[in-house]
């Protein structure tokens, strides 16, 4: 499974918040947060609680199969 980590940073943005804030927020630490959003290590538990912080669900940051290819 692939998320959107575009548009997580623009929803991280729009609440003026940087990779830190998110961290803090879903309590997930610095180098999750940093991994994830570099494409690696993105797990639906981690992608569900970034999600969640940001306060939508993650079904908001999937990637479709067809967008992805």
């Amino acid at each position: 499974m692939r998320y959107d980590v575009e548009r997580m940073e623009t929803d991280m943005a729009l609440k003026g918040w940087v990779a830190a804030d998110l961290s803090r927020a879903s309590g997930v630490s610095a180098m999750t947060v940093s991994r994830f959003m570099a494409g690696h290590t993105q797990t639906p538990r981690v992608a569900m609680k970034l999600a969640g912080a940001l306060g939508y669900s993650v079904r908001r940051y999937l990637v479709s199969q067809r967008r992805a290819a």
